[in-house]
């Protein structure tokens, strides 16, 4: 047995976590380095050739940079911030993933884990602050456990459509643990609820019985341009979008009446005001009550 386990392959805990952000295609990572995040910079330095660091010149950048990535692109993005003033400037990028409900991952540094609860420099209780946020924020408790919890809380921003929030004892980075393939990136799937038929025929139903109406899209039918050209085509609906859904539809198409309410277009505001019905796929648009028109119908 001792012989066994002197032949397991070793691998720094910070290379071990980097490799499982990789296998999920993240080759690129934004944030400010500081002393709390040093062994991830080494890592980060050894994977170059795989993993892009970014350097912002503020936290806030890089969470808002890594929130655009997966509003454009639908990858997650990767942001990370020091230990205590680093780790607050993220909020405002991270609520604005929250709040859009795109999947990011915010990588928060600590002290070393013999310095926590010490009141060592720039030590903070950081879970508590990440805990409106996040939909899954955890602190690694040891260096063998931190790809695991990388690869958990991927797995859990991309299911929930959310924040993820790990905090990371600079020490646990530096580590040789066991290498182990933990990733389960090669096994994610996504899929889509669909709705039961006898709803289908009431929208139907209801479509073919108003005399104008409209299409309004927001960026959750990212993807599928080709549906929604086809949804609009066969019930000759004008198509309005939310000012994230930008580009899901090209801005020469004729059915394109551009954006509504807020940053809006005369020719989508004045369609909204005339239709009699909107169909609203892929969006929370917090206004539609403000300037939705009220009388009516509203799938």
């Amino acid at each position: 047995m001792e012989n066994q386990n002197s032949q397991e392959k070793k691998i720094k805990s910070g290379i071990a976590m980097l490799d499982v952000l990789e296998s999920w295609g993240i080759d690129h990572i934004y944030g400010i380095p500081g002393g709390s995040f040093n062994s991830t910079m080494d890592a980060l330095y050894d994977k170059r050739n795989s993993i892009r660091y970014i350097q912002v010149r503020h936290e806030e950048v890089g969470a808002m940079a890594a929130a655009a990535d997966a509003k454009l692109i639908g990858k997650i993005g990767v942001c990370f911030g020091t230990a205590d003033p680093g780790a607050t400037h993220l909020f405002n990028g991270l609520y604005d993933a929250q709040l859009d409900h795109v999947p990011v991952l915010a990588l928060v540094g600590q002290v070393a884990s013999t310095a926590m609860n010490l009141n060592a420099f720039q030590e903070m209780n950081e879970n508590p602050m990440f805990v409106d946020v996040s939909i899954y924020n955890r602190t690694v408790m040891n260096p063998q456990s931190l790809p695991f919890i990388i690869d958990e809380a991927i797995r859990r921003a991309y299911e929930h459509k959310g924040v993820a929030v790990v905090t990371l004892p600079v020490d646990y980075g530096f580590t040789n643990i066991v290498e182990v393939d933990v990733s389960s990136a090669k096994n994610h799937r996504t899929g889509f609820p669909l709705p039961d038929d006898k709803d289908i025929k009431e929208v139907i139903k209801l479509i073919q019985e108003s005399d104008r109406p409209v299409l309004y899209i927001g960026h959750g039918t990212r993807g599928a341009t080709e549906e929604v050209l086809a949804l609009a085509q066969h019930f000759s609906m004008p198509i309005i979008t939310s000012v994230l859904a930008k580009g899901i539809i090209p801005d020469n198409h004729p059915y394109l009446m551009g954006t509504a309410a807020r940053a809006a277009t005369k020719s989508a505001n004045e369609a909204l005001a005339a239709s009699d019905l909107i169909l609203f796929i892929g969006s929370d648009f917090p206004f539609a009550r403000i300037f939705f028109p009220q009388h009516v119908k509203f799938i």
